[in-house]
């Protein structure tokens, strides 16, 4: 019989490695994908801003270095690069005049749409190449999603004590 505590190294030691290949399995995506498009080629700290925007339209500066978790300063330094690449904009709240928020431009949301429609691409082949067309996938991926509040809770929990 295993006892409660090797199980638990045991699994916490599956979804470190998980976690390990998703990265890589993710990172070559967006490599490959930078390869083809060599004028937008981001780092993943930039890419990940593009895709957040693209998802929430705008945020303000310290939401973004809280979910990066980085300085205010350093955030400033990112989002200028990428301000000086076209991707990026910023612009005045209109509840709050002295809120600047970040947004993406014209070009930043084109490229986007187009990294956007290219991953979709990507993830279907993937998942028609399953023998079930990706349902018990989804289904496992519904499951895992459904856990990332209480994993990111409990992250924050932890950097508070450091």
């Amino acid at each position: 019989m295993v006892k409660d505590g090797e199980q638990e190294k045991r699994i916490a030691a599956e979804i470190d490695d998980f976690f390990l290949q998703f990265t890589e399995i993710l990172w070559a995506h967006i490599s490959s994908y930078y390869k083809r498009d060599k004028k937008t080629s981001l780092n993943i700290t930039e890419h990940f801003i593009v895709e957040f925007l693209g998802k929430e339209s705008f945020a303000s500066m310290s939401k973004l270095a809280k979910i990066i978790y980085v300085a205010p300063t350093t955030m400033t330094s990112i989002v200028d690069r990428l301000i000086k690449r076209g991707l990026l904009q910023r612009r005045r709240a209109q509840q709050d005049r002295r809120k600047i928020l970040v947004t993406l431009s014209e070009e930043g949301r084109q490229f986007y749409e187009r990294y956007h429609q290219n991953s979709l691409e990507f993830y279907s082949i993937f998942l028609s190449a399953l023998p079930d067309k990706g349902k018990a996938f989804i289904q496992n991926l519904q499951g895992i999603k459904g856990s990332f509040p209480y994993l990111k809770e409990l992250f924050e929990e932890s950097r508070k004590n450091i």
